[in-house]
């Protein structure tokens, strides 16, 4: 008796699984615009953003690097916006341009 109460326990748990997967394949294949929410929710939940948030800090932690290197002091206008930048923008402080 206590076999068949867990074998039937299992397959309601399973199918609930299988019944949330189909759901959700459902949604990311929508046109509504909820698989961009559901990708957001999943990046959220797993870290995606915070790993680019990260590789984005350590590309512009190389680029002041690569400035103080030079040792050259400089003020230009940005290329993109026309923002006068100098030595020590890695960055436009106007237009958010990679300057190196």
């Amino acid at each position: 008796m206590m076999n068949a109460i867990a074998t039937i326990i299992v397959l309601v748990i399973a199918g609930t699984l299988v019944a949330v997967m189909v759901y959700i394949l459902k949604l990311s294949a929508d046109d509504s615009g909820k698989a961009s929410e559901l990708r957001q929710f999943v990046e959220a939940l797993f870290g995606g953003s915070a790993r680019q948030e990260a590789a984005a800090e350590e590309d512009s932690a190389a680029a002041r690097q690569r400035l103080a290197a030079h040792k050259e002091s400089f003020s230009e206008p940005c290329p993109a916006c026309g923002e006068t930048v100098t030595h020590q923008d890695a960055d436009c402080p106007g237009c958010g341009l990679r300057l190196v």
